[in-house]
């Protein structure tokens, strides 16, 4: 081993070079993240209640900790590592509402004793959009280095 950083050779040994941008988030943005993602969800579905809303809010808010633990925060954490060398914030918030969207319209299709595809569709859009929103309010506690 050489004193003077090595030659080219080895350099080409050690990889890909790194990318320009790197995106890291931690626990604290993990948990905000989701909970904003199924508060916004909730008060999404109990918008439409009336007088009943506040009760259909927490049953909504309770279903969707529950739901969102085994759905949303495994798949939101799986894009925010698969999306760590993309610097721009903006494109995070689009993936996150395109992922969620489809997602929840997949499972939504395949559960859905209707057999009209188009049902599940705004459903589907406003998890899609709960998702991107709960990616946006972390966009403080995340750092681009």
């Amino acid at each position: 081993m050489s004193t003077d950083g090595g030659s080219p050779e080895d350099a080409a040994d050690d990889g890909p070079p790194p990318s320009r941008h790197h995106v890291t988030f931690g626990p604290a943005a993990v948990v905000v993240g989701f909970l904003v993602g199924v508060t916004v969800l909730a008060l999404a579905f109990a918008s439409t209640w009336g007088a009943e809303a506040p009760a259909v809010f927490l049953l909504a808010l309770w279903y969707g900790l529950g739901i969102g633990l085994v759905t949303g925060l495994p798949l939101g954490v799986v894009l925010g590592l698969l999306l760590r060398p993309v610097g721009s914030q903006w494109i995070h918030v689009g993936v996150f509402f395109a992922a969620f969207t489809a997602a929840a319209f997949a499972i939504a299709t395949l559960l859905s004793p209707s057999t009209a595809i188009g049902d599940t569709l705004p459903a589907a859009v406003l998890i899609g959009g709960a998702g991107a929103v709960g990616r946006a309010s972390v966009w403080k506690l995340v750092r681009v280095q």
